[in-house]
């Protein structure tokens, strides 16, 4: 006699996707049914192509134009709904790169095109036949509480609605998608663990230590000795006059690491020396509300997963300070505005236009020489959406370097992004 309530299907952690038939969604379509039975047994794979085109129009370190592209998979194997483990899930991301880019040409210290910076390699623009850099562990204990360990990557984690994601939807920016005030300590993918606490869809608590060393090339697991970060996040969800918005607050502490003492005396009886410090710390906040929404927009926002969920305009802004000891960086902030079928009544195109500043820490023999005392950065972009498997962004940055020696950059740009 078979038993009904373990006959019954499983919850699972993760919701099934009822639309891989659609190719407008994913263009590999569901591969004959299989695409569907898989995940309805726990298993669900995804594919991006990410094609970068960019021209440094004018400034930088040299003029011209460059070509790349990245491929993505995304693997999420629900250990509850497969009823292999319950409350498990493991997720694995790899990523692949090739052609150029012109992040160095443009003569800045943070990307101007995140989809091809990373993942992180002894040179730039390296090609990568293949890196898995996640490859995580989560446990959940209960409905809101979970534990995670594993390999996993950093970017996206300053989690906002019209400026956040991997740099392959909204912004191709760095310094829209993470506040610059993180480049010292933070890798992009590296080895650690950490809890998570989902109070409610409106309110999510996650503390986590990793490995300050990069290991988006390698396992991590001999990086655990040369420097830790403890970051701690909360994020909310809110309602003001009927209108979606939401808040992100993070602190971070990096320590058992040397850091340059920029305030600490270079010279000394001795003579010339570096000074260091044991620890740094930085905290970043970041905003977006919608102004107004659509009627009939109603979407569940998703502020995880780069994409403007609702039809309609709002605004964005990011403010961060760090140590002033040891960051060269002692704060930033930006703000824009952005949104989705804004024009030519085309409902899922989006655009966005926003600014950066980040204020330079006064380092001896360094600022007005080989730093400026600030960094400003602008973009604007249009995304045309040919359903959601294409998407075309027109993407236009001036960028204004760290470097001293470095004019300013005006870079022209498209990107190609295709979900299989």
């Amino acid at each position: 006699m078979v038993d009904e309530e373990s006959a019954a299907p499983r919850r699972g952690l993760l919701p099934v996707p009822t639309n891989y038939d659609d190719r407008a969604i994913h263009l590999a379509g569901d591969w004959g049914g299989t695409r569907s039975k898989l995940a309805s047994d726990g298993l669900q794979v995804d594919g991006i192509l990410t094609q970068v085109g960019q021209d440094v129009t004018r400034g930088g370190r040299r003029q011209g134009f460059e070509y790349g592209l990245k491929f993505e998979t995304s693997w999420k194997l629900d250990l509850d709904r497969s009823g292999t483990v319950p409350g498990g899930l493991l997720t694995m991301r790899t990523e692949s790169r090739g052609g150029s880019s012109v992040n160095r040409s443009a003569g800045v210290v943070l990307p101007v095109a995140d989809a091809l910076f990373f993942p992180l390699t002894d040179e730039v623009d390296e090609e990568l036949p293949i890196a898995v850099t996640e490859l995580r562990y989560t446990q959940f204990l209960s409905k809101s509480l979970g534990l995670f360990l594993g390999k996993f990557t950093t970017l996206g984690g300053d989690a906002n609605e019209f400026a956040g994601g991997r740099g392959d939807t909204q912004f191709m920016s760095h310094g829209f998608l993470s506040a610059s005030v993180t480049a010292l300590i933070n890798p992009y993918s590296t080895v650690g663990g950490g809890v998570i606490w989902m109070h409610s869809d409106d309110l999510v608590v996650t503390s986590s230590i990793y490995a300050a060393d990069d290991s988006s090339t390698t396992a991590g697991l001999d990086t655990l000795d040369d420097g830790l970060i403890w970051s701690s996040s909360v994020r909310t969800q809110h309602e003001w006059g009927g209108l979606p918005g939401g808040m992100m607050l993070t602190g971070q502490y990096g320590f058992d690491n040397e850091f340059v003492d920029f305030r600490g005396r270079f010279v000394s009886q001795d003579g010339f020396r570096i000074p260091l410090e044991r620890d740094t710390w930085n905290v970043f906040w970041n905003l977006w509300q919608y102004l107004e929404v659509e009627p009939g927009s109603d979407e569940r926002i998703d502020v995880l997963n780069g994409r403007t969920d609702r039809e309609g305009l709002g605004f964005f802004a990011r403010a961060a300070v760090a140590d002033r000891d040891t960051n060269p960086i002692r704060a930033a902030f930006s703000g824009g505005l952005a949104g989705r079928g804004l024009f030519f009544d085309r409902e899922h195109d989006t655009a966005g236009v926003g600014y950066v500043y980040s204020d330079v820490q006064a380092a001896p023999l360094a600022t007005g020489t080989l730093l400026d005392t600030a960094a400003q950065r602008a973009e604007l972009y249009y995304t045309f959406q040919f359903g959601a498997a294409t998407e075309l962004t027109l993407d236009l940055q001036w960028a204004d370097s760290l470097l001293g020696t470095v004019d300013e950059a005006t870079v022209l740009g498209f990107r190609v992004r295709t979900q299989f």
